[in-house]
């Protein structure tokens, strides 16, 4: 296995305070799944205790169950900071400190960066569960306009819609069938944040964010929400003549 460019693999040890293995263990299991949901860039999270159940197999020096090995592979340097910094792992900080031996009110941790020059992982080997699948996938919008025909120009002319007429002149836009993945969410309002208002948006795809805000504008819309990396996806928004908001995202 060649790693991709720029990818950061960690070692970090954390050690457990006498009497609170079933506690922490307890916690990172819970910690996993929530960092494998929320964090696409983060690529591999697997979280060991020491092997202990073959007398055959002694560690090198000896070794007792009192801590944890992360093993850890991020997208980028800055896939790693937003897991460092992010409220997954802030969160579990937090709550779960007190678990383990501590150094300036923060868990004591030994952490190596490493970059990976050669080997493999097996399909199905590492995981433990199937991730959740989440049905219901969102497959129809439609924008329901004061001016159709003004509307209709100004898609055709930002992204290349043809349309098909139904009942009442109504302006379908079909889809050519393709492979690949949805994706949907649900987040908090914040305020006089472009883009979190409460509501729903839609999102199209585009390959470039800038290029496609400039021929929005061009066309009567305006921009929204600039060009906005989260979670590695990247995205912004736009208005439409109408005042609608649109979403833009880059393929992921």
């Amino acid at each position: 296995m060649h790693a991709a460019p720029h990818t950061v693999s960690l070692t970090s040890t954390w050690f457990i305070r006498p009497g609170h293995e079933p506690a922490a263990v307890a916690a990172i299991e819970e910690l996993a799944p929530m960092v494998r949901d929320a964090e696409p860039d983060t690529l591999a999270y697997l979280v060991h205790t020491p092997f202990l159940r073959d007398s055959r197999l002694p560690a090198l020096p000896p070794v007792t169950a009192n801590h944890l090995v992360f093993f850890e592979v991020y997208r980028d340097a800055d896939a790693f900071l937003r897991h460092l910094h992010g409220p997954v792992f802030t969160r579990f900080v937090e709550r779960h400190a007190e678990l383990f031996v501590a150094a300036n009110g923060k868990p004591f941790t030994f952490v190596e960066f490493l970059e990976c020059r050669a080997g493999f992982v097996r399909p199905g080997v590492v995981s433990t569960e199937a991730p959740p699948a989440n049905h219901h996938p969102a497959v129809m919008f439609e924008l329901i306009a004061r001016d159709q025909a003004r509307l209709k120009q100004f898609y055709q002319a930002v992204f290349g819609w043809a349309y098909t007429l139904g009942t009442d002149g109504f302006a379908y836009v079909k889809f050519a069938v393709e492979a690949r993945p949805a994706l949907g969410g649900i987040g908090q309002t914040l305020a006089d944040v472009p883009g979190f208002g409460p509501g729903h948006n839609f999102y199209l795809e585009v390959d470039d964010l800038d290029a496609a805000i400039a021929r929005a504008v061009a066309a009567g819309g305006a921009p929204w929400m600039p060009p906005t990396a989260i979670d590695g996806y990247h995205f912004a928004m736009v208005k439409d003549p109408e005042g609608n908001p649109i979403g833009l995202i880059k393929p992921w």
